[in-house]
């Protein structure tokens, strides 16, 4: 486990870097507004694909990990894979056509760009559907892989681009769609998938998505449509700048929840024989976040100047009720993974319609009236809602052995 997490863990402060970099050339060479529509764009993207899982995707992940051999796990990798390049078909159509009312609904114009990047936007859930696949075979370091390989390539390319051309938003997305591809492109076949038995194998998957994935996926659509709702009120009830701004104070406190995911990540596979998660675990984590939480409220204010220009400073006061949520995440997510192994569908179900509930009252209320702050304090209310649940039902699945 100490080796896979550090490995994950490793990757994602890679990532954390060249996040960081690519934040400060984004920022500067888009300016706020540009930035704010690059930002909308892929929040767009990001709502969208909540539903393209159709509960495949979790309910893959667990018959991945149960596998009975290497050669029926590859089986079931052939077969998730035929799915994904599904699901991806039929984002791009998706998006292509929400070009066409987008302008209207959010009193935008990003229609063209909308419909442009639709051409490759199906790497988006195709990606999604490779990270449960390498996360239930335990394959570690193809998962790294996978979040590298899209940001190394997206910051070389605009690195290059800035020296013979200007950076738009409409560059900037195609460079970043670009990188996913390449990683979707690359790394299945580290699965060394094999195409045998699908009719066998998707049967299967259909079995456990009804029994397991569609519980659990509805409870997501709700929660996670609901939570990303923010940056659409947002660009709704103030503008896209504001998006852009709300966008990168959460790309700031995203560091606080990555150990803690890329810990539970790696201990997936042995949760779902495990009575209960290890006392060291669970205090690791909490000291990892309360020292993240520490540095984040304290240098808040130094870190968006140095980085980003006095131009970006409405996003410091953004940090604080982010980082409160961020921290809240990274409290609940062992727990929340260890549900998932034990294939706690209705309760994760349940947890998610309650979180549901507030983030659509809380986001539509609080950003009506407070804009951006609105969106960072309903997000760290909700993610302690979902906290609390978590510890509800972690107890419970205990004492019930």
């Amino acid at each position: 486990m100490t080796k896979q997490t550090g490995i994950l863990f490793g990757s994602q402060i890679l990532l954390m870097g060249v996040g960081v970099l690519t934040g400060v050339i984004n920022s500067r060479y888009l300016n706020p507004e540009g930035y704010g529509i690059y930002s909308f764009v892929l929040a767009i993207a990001s709502f969208l694909n909540i539903f393209f899982g159709f509960g495949f995707t979790l309910a893959g992940a667990r018959l991945i990990a149960l596998a009975i051999n290497e050669e029926n796990e590859r089986e079931i990798a052939g077969s998730l894979l035929i799915v994904g390049i599904f699901m991806g078909v039929l984002f791009s159509l998706t998006l292509f056509i929400s070009g066409f009312f987008i302008d209207r609904i959010f009193h935008t114009n990003i229609k063209r760009i909308v419909m442009l990047i639709s051409v490759i936007s199906g790497v988006i859930p195709f990606q999604l559907m490779m990270g449960d696949v390498l996360r239930g075979a335990n394959k570690i370091k193809e998962l790294a892989f996978l979040d590298i390989i899209p940001r190394v390539w997206y910051l070389g390319t605009i690195l290059i681009l800035i020296t013979i051309s200007n950076l738009t938003p409409l560059s900037a997305l195609f460079l970043n769609l670009g990188g996913l591809l390449i990683a979707c492109v690359i790394l299945p076949w580290r699965l060394k998938p094999v195409f045998r038995n699908v009719k066998l194998n998707l049967r299967l998957l259909w079995k456990e998505t009804k029994e397991y994935g569609a519980k659990v996926y509805l409870g997501s659509i709700a929660d996670s449509s609901t939570y990303k709702l923010d940056s659409m009120f947002i660009a709704s009830f103030v503008n896209t700048t504001s998006v852009g701004f709300y966008s990168l104070a959460g790309t700031l406190v995203s560091p606080i929840s990555k150990l803690s995911s890329a810990m539970s990540i790696s201990l997936f596979k042995g949760f779902t024989k495990a009575k209960k998660i290890e006392k060291k675990v669970i205090w690791f984590n909490v000291i990892w976040l309360i020292s993240c939480l520490a540095i984040l409220t304290i240098g808040g204010n130094f870190i968006v100047i140095t980085l980003f220009s006095a131009k970006y400073l409405p996003v410091v006061e953004l940090v604080f009720p982010l980082a409160i949520a961020g921290f809240c995440q990274g409290m609940y997510t062992p727990l929340n993974m260890f549900l998932s192994a034990h294939r706690k569908g209705k309760e994760l179900r349940y947890i998610s319609f309650v979180e549901a509930g507030f983030n659509l009252a809380g986001n539509y209320v609080f950003i009506y009236y407070w804009g951006a702050m609105g969106a960072a304090i309903a997000s760290a209310i909700a993610k302690g809602i979902e906290l609390a649940l978590n510890v509800f039902f972690y107890r419970k699945t205990v004492l019930e052995g």
